[in-house]
């Protein structure tokens, strides 16, 4: 049977994932927004349709845990139909009229996990099947290759490779390049002129490193301001943290880019610890918090990863067998590329026990606090998201509160509660099912029996092949 004329065309934009992408708030550039109005009706109506044969998804007789902060919800049901939460119901019914039915008895849903800071080229290809593994269902890509984001979420969208929806944000601008993710920013008017230029092009944010000039971190600020754009990452070096807040960067990342002004300012490395115990006990540490809190910004401390680097740059210390996920060709990247001095190592292992106490006080302070990883070059992804919640409530946090830093409080801060950060009907469906209750002990993220991917139920015996399908890219990568 020949094809209508405009079918090829239909199928090829269905195969896009447009039926998911349809939905996303990002689309905003102007050609994507001329490309959408072109193929909304008929893709509009193939949707409706692919919706209405799909049998729904129900999982039935779990406890659901309330991100909000309520008690957990014991022997509920979650009625799924196409990508998004249908309905939230007593588990009343056993008899669901042919629908695909999990029986989650003595099981616990959570919502789908967000990373708020990866850089996914900088991990290669094989980091997307083990993010979902990991329960890991949404990331906020900080800085990587473009063409490759785009490539890949294409490729997720029509379900031609398993992987987490990518908020995209970069490339990272940084006053000097140092390696292929970075643009430079120079002037004050070219800082202004990049800021219009990733509008246009449909980035959902900006993402800042070290080396940003303070003339033009300020002009760029300002110009993102105006045009309506987030801005996220570092504090460059010539800016004071509550000027950073004041100016209005969304979320800052990284523990210890509060000190990074340090040495500059005269203090050697070896008693930049001393120095920020005593940030802690001044009182200055209390105000530039409250600051963080009233402006709403929001931080990133990715502190495991800190302690994983220091542990992979420590030749005495056992290395991770995890790391057989990392790809191959990066195992040992910044061992060889970035390697630390045994003084600067001892400088940064007797800081990190500061920085944990650091986010500890940002916590009890409100301030309102993001998982993230920073996986890049040799870091561990997927698994190190569980390490980041177990090593917050070694921080201070209580389960719950760490819980929120994956799931609601980035659906805030991406200003996405519509779509992600609870389950309730009308929600994106993505969930994650847990042999276990991760409010008594935040480990149990880890213990992951189903994930629902936009969706799409993936078993604990889909999740071990996932995690056999990173492996073996890895070592191809």
């Amino acid at each position: 049977m020949r094809s209508g004329p405009f079918e090829p065309f239909t199928l090829f934009h269905i195969r896009l994932g447009l039926c998911y992408e349809l939905s996303d708030s990002s689309w905003k550039a102007p050609v994507r927004r001329h490309t959408v109005l072109t193929i909304t009706f008929i893709v509009g109506l193939y949707c409706a349709a692919s919706a209405a044969q799909t049998p729904p998804l129900v999982i039935t007789h779990i406890t659901i845990i309330d991100t909000h902060g309520g008690p957990p919800q014991p022997d509920m049901a979650v009625i799924i139909r196409g990508n998004r939460i249908a309905e939230v119901q007593r588990a009343n019914r056993d008899d669901w009229n042919g629908a695909t039915v999990l029986d989650g008895r003595g099981k616990f849903l959570i919502p789908g996990l967000w990373d708020m800071e990866v850089h996914l080229s900088w991990t290669t290809d094989s980091v997307l099947p083990l993010l979902i593994a990991n329960g890991v269902t949404d990331v906020r890509d900080m800085g990587s290759n473009l063409q490759e984001l785009e490539k890949w979420r294409t490729q997720i969208s029509t379900g031609v490779v398993v992987g987490p929806y990518i908020f995209r944000v970069g490339p990272m601008l940084n006053g000097k390049s140092f390696n292929q993710y970075q643009m430079v920013i120079g002037s004050p008017e070219q800082a202004r002129g990049i800021v219009r230029t990733l509008k246009f092009i449909g980035m959902d944010a900006l993402s800042l490193e070290r080396r940003v000039p303070r003339d033009s971190y300020f002009a760029l600020m300002e110009e993102a301001k105006h045009e309506g754009i987030p801005v996220g990452g570092h504090i460059p070096i010539g800016v004071k943290p509550e000027e950073a807040s004041d100016a209005g960067q969304v979320t800052i990342e990284n523990a210890d880019t509060l000190f990074e002004g340090m040495v500059l300012a005269g203090i050697p490395e070896e008693k930049i610890s001393a120095a920020i115990a005593q940030f802690l006990a001044s009182g200055a540490a209390d105000a530039l918090f409250a600051r963080f809190v009233k402006n709403h910004t929001a931080y990133t401390p990715a502190i495991s990863q800190f302690e994983w680097s220091l542990q992979d740059a420590d030749p005495s210390a056992p290395k991770d067998p995890r790391k057989r996920y990392v790809a191959k060709s990066l195992r040992d990247f910044f061992l060889t590329q970035h390697p630390l001095a045994p003084d600067d190592l001892k400088a940064m292992q007797k800081m990190f026990p500061e920085l944990v106490k650091v986010v500890g006080r940002m916590n009890r302070d409100g301030v309102m606090l993001l998982a993230g990883t920073d996986i890049a070059g040799s870091r561990i992804p997927g698994f190190s998201l569980h390490d980041e919640l177990s090593m917050l409530v070694k921080a201070g946090l209580n389960p719950l509160q760490a819980l929120q830093t994956a799931t609601l409080n980035p659906a805030i801060v991406l200003n996405r509660t519509q779509d992600f950060g609870s389950i309730e009907a009308g929600k994106i469906a993505d969930l994650v099912l847990l042999d276990a209750n991760p409010l008594e002990n935040i480990d149990n993220t880890g213990r992951i029996s189903a994930v629902v991917l936009k969706g799409r139920l993936l078993r604990r015996s889909d999740l071990d092949k996932l995690l056999q399908d990173a492996q073996q890219l890895a070592n191809q990568n």
